[in-house]
């Protein structure tokens, strides 16, 4: 029987535990609760700490060393603070560490325990493994972990937000290191992929598989919740993305692909909304964000300032969150909307340009798809919308729609909403009862959320079949005409604005709900106002507040507007 009382060297030629063999060190030991070895009636029992042990061997065949700021030992376990194991050589190294490891000896069913604030990367995966906890155990040359932790991305630019791993087991043996489990977003706590992991020790290499099924983004989960490259570029996502990713590693040399699947998905972007968004993306570098030349989705419907139906884009992810727009393509009012090729720079601030090319555009299907019923018009028209899209919203910047030659009609068939007009206004709007054009320019330049400046020229004019003529008409029919207007207004707003003149429905429409609203809040301040004036009284009712009647929209070439070039 021996007893210490003090710190010891204690130094050994050999020590294996399990499959854990260390190669011969000295380490320095201290007694707790009074000495190193007590016997009594209780039996033997051993307290003593290790302290910064700093130890070297295998695992299995699996070269590793083990650090620790200290350990305390009973005959019962151990228990390590702030734990560093590194497993395998420098090329190929994995790393784990832990603020707390304990263990309990088991004798024959191995080493077994828990662990918490674990910490860590398995060889050359690009993912770090953080707030590890769960329960191990080590048996048979197979040590085997259980439990949750969190996943980051590797990288300084953090491609993808961390997420909460569940339900994973991880395995060493053999000099292979396996892992599953799931990972889902932290916040909503959604699942979004089932993980499995596999690295070989022995040639440095491995796989990490990501199976994403059905993952629906819905407002509660959002793509930037994912990855913070989605915030400027995409937003109000409403679909469900399925798909699959994998990562393959070779010593220092990682690569990736993936492909992800949308039956249709609604979304927000840059250049207006988006709705039935589908198709399959294909990486060639899904960590980098990159594909090839060629993808192609179906958009059914996309509202850049005007709503197109029923396109097709294809398109190639380039490096540094640029877009390569390779062209898109809408059946558009009879004729084609052409995307001509661009790159979309979606990383911060910076403007998107996209130049729309109008080929062949029937002016008797685009009022009667708006619903100008009362506007009758023939001719195809080609041109050109180049858009600009940025912090500060979207604007086309020299739009120029022009009639093809041979020219066309112009019918105004429905009545007036307004009587008391002049002579020559009446005899105006006569006139638009039937007009033949030979050459029609339409210019477009503002903002499309806000001012919308529309020039259209007219000339080659004379009256149609349907025109009323008279000595004066007959006569303005034989002087060549050009027309020119010039309108200026809120570009959303511009088509309800025009229907509004010969449809003033529309406008009470428009209006009807919010006056009706406007007479209640009335009302109800009314009420309480006198409440409080008579509190002894009842209040009397309040007498109904008349509808403002609605203004009627100004002309669309006001008598005093500017001169035309």
């Amino acid at each position: 029987l021996t007893l210490w009382n003090s710190c010891q060297q204690i130094a050994f030629d050999a020590f294996r535990l399990s499959s854990l063999t260390l190669a011969p060190d000295a380490v320095r030991v201290c007694p707790t609760a009074g000495s190193l070895l007590r016997v009594g009636a209780s039996g033997a029992r051993a307290n003593a700490r290790v302290i910064g042990p700093d130890l070297a061997g295998r695992l299995g065949q699996t070269p590793i060393t083990i650090a620790a700021n200290g350990v305390d030992v009973t005959l019962a376990g151990f228990a390590a603070e702030a734990l560093k194991v590194r497993l395998g050589t420098p090329d190929s190294r994995t790393i784990f560490d832990a603020d707390r490891f304990a263990g309990r000896f088991g004798g024959a069913a191995g080493l077994s325990g828990t662990m918490a604030g674990g910490s860590g990367r398995i060889g050359n995966v690009p993912l770090l493994l953080r707030e590890a906890a769960g329960d191990w155990r080590l048996r048979d040359g197979a040590f085997d972990l259980a439990g949750g932790l969190r996943i980051a991305d590797a990288e300084l630019v953090n491609r993808f937000e961390p997420m909460i791993g569940r339900d994973v087991m991880l395995r060493f043996a053999g000099n292979r290191i396996t892992a599953t489990g799931v990972l889902a977003e932290p916040v909503t706590g959604r699942k979004v992929a089932d993980m499995d992991i596999l690295h070989d020790l022995s040639t440095a290499s491995g796989r990490a598989d990501l199976t994403v099924r059905d993952l629906a983004f819905d407002g509660t989960l959002t793509p930037d919740m994912l990855t913070r490259l989605a915030l400027g570029v995409v937003a109000n996502v409403d679909g469900i993305v399925s798909g699959e990713g994998h990562i393959r590693w070779t010593g220092d040399r990682v690569s990736s692909t993936g492909e992800f699947t949308t039956d249709g998905i609604d979304l927000a972007a840059p250049f207006g909304p988006v709705e039935k968004l589908a198709g399959t993306i294909r990486f060639d570098d899904l960590l980098g964000l990159q594909t090839q030349p060629g993808q192609r989705i179906t958009l059914g419907s996309v509202n850049p300032g005007l709503e197109v139906l029923d396109g097709a884009l294809t398109y190639r992810l380039l490096a540094g969150q640029r877009v390569l727009i390779e062209g898109a393509d809408w059946p558009f009012a009879g004729g084609t909307l052409h995307l001509d090729r661009t790159i979309l720079d979606m990383a911060g601030g910076n403007a998107k340009k996209l130049t729309f090319a109008v080929r062949g555009m029937d002016i008797a299907v685009f009022l009667q798809r708006f619903g100008f019923d009362n506007l009758q018009a023939t001719g195809v028209f080609d041109g050109t919308l180049p858009m600009t899209f940025d912090q500060s919203g979207g604007r086309i910047e020299g739009g120029r729609l022009v009639a093809r030659e041979g020219g066309g009609t112009i019918a105004y068939v429905g009545e007036l909403t307004y009587k008391d007009l002049s002579y020559f206004a009446n005899l105006a709007f006569d006139m638009l009862k039937s007009i033949r054009y030979r050459d029609l320019t339409i210019a477009l330049d503002g903002d499309l959320g806000g001012e919308m400046v529309t020039q259209v020229k007219f000339s080659g004019l004379q009256q149609g079949e349907g025109a009323k003529r008279n000595f004066i008409t007959r006569e303005i029919a034989k002087l060549p005409i050009q027309f020119n207007v010039n309108i200026k207004g809120p570009f959303l707003q511009l088509i309800s604005s025009i229907k509004s003149y010969y449809d003033p429905s529309l406008l009470i429409k428009q209006n009807l709900p919010a006056l009706i609203q406007q007479q209640r809040d009335l009302g109800e301040i009314r009420d309480r106002l006198d409440a409080q004036s008579r509190p002894a009284m009842p209040a009397s009712p309040a007498a109904p507040t008349p509808i403002t009647p609605v203004t009627p929209p100004p002309s669309v070439q006001p008598s005093e507007s500017e001169n035309m070039p």
